[in-house]
């Protein structure tokens, strides 16, 4: 059983990283760590997420997962990975620690086609799958779809760097958010961020946390942000409804 592999804990970097798995924090049953730069999680928490199938040979110590018709196998201790039998080099490999096996994060989610974000200022992984990875082209074609309602945030408030985007759309359709990031000197499009695209209950009501990112040469003082909303039902999406918020 793999929960139950035992292994004397290496030293590791600070602990306090969080996983937004498709705009939803990760539940993580072992806190996610840094080693040379790359981000580690609980083999489990992020497999069981994108809904893999894993597979543990305790003779060779390889772990092997299918997600779809992808195929990753790692082994404990080897920076050699392999997906649908090519081989990848890993800069750091999976390995046992506190008794839980660890797994390099960006190359498991990159490996099944997900999008991953490094937010440093919350030092937030942000794995976007193929599903909700997609932006609405500008020019896209909208359906008779009504537009979402955003109740929270409110225009031009000061907010983050994360936020619970609140509202109601059509019951049983999808909500899609996407985080454009302007300059507020030149309103220059300075980043757009691929954001969540998912089911809406019964109830039309939604509730999703996303992150307001910056990067190294544009501080949250310098920039604005536009989160855009649609409603996405049988192949068709409705014009998006924008809300304006800046960041702490």
């Amino acid at each position: 059983m793999i929960g139950l592999l035992l292994a004397v804990a290496l030293p590791l970097a600070a602990q306090d990283i969080s996983v937004v798995y498709n705009g939803q924090p990760l539940t993580t049953t072992a806190n996610p760590v840094e080693q040379n730069g790359r981000v580690l999680v609980a083999m489990r928490d992020i497999f069981e997420a994108m809904s893999a199938d894993l597979a543990w040979d305790s003779a060779s110590r390889t772990v092997r997962a299918t997600h779809g018709a992808t195929e990753i196998v790692l082994t404990i201790g080897s920076n050699t990975a392999y997906v649908d039998g090519r081989a990848v080099a890993l800069s750091v490999p999976a390995q046992i620690m506190g008794g839980y096996t660890y797994v390099p994060l960006r190359f498991v989610a990159e490996s099944t086609g997900a999008q991953v974000q490094w937010i440093a200022a919350t030092r937030t992984v942000a794995i976007t799958t193929g599903a909700g990875g997609g932006i609405p082209p500008q020019t896209a074609t909208h359906g008779a779809l009504v537009s979402p309602t955003i109740t929270s945030p409110r225009a031009n408030e000061t907010v983050g760097p994360a936020v619970d985007v609140v509202g109601h759309t059509t019951p049983g359709s999808a909500i899609r958010i996407v985080t454009y990031v302007y300059s507020r000197a030149t309103d220059e499009l300075v980043t757009q961020v691929p954001g969540i695209l998912h089911d809406v209950p019964a109830s039309g009501e939604f509730s999703h946390r996303i992150a307001l990112p910056t990067n190294k040469d544009k501080p949250a003082s310098e920039l604005y942000y536009d989160i855009r909303a649609w409603t996405v039902l049988g192949g068709e999406q409705s014009e998006p409804t924008v809300v304006r918020v800046y960041r702490k």
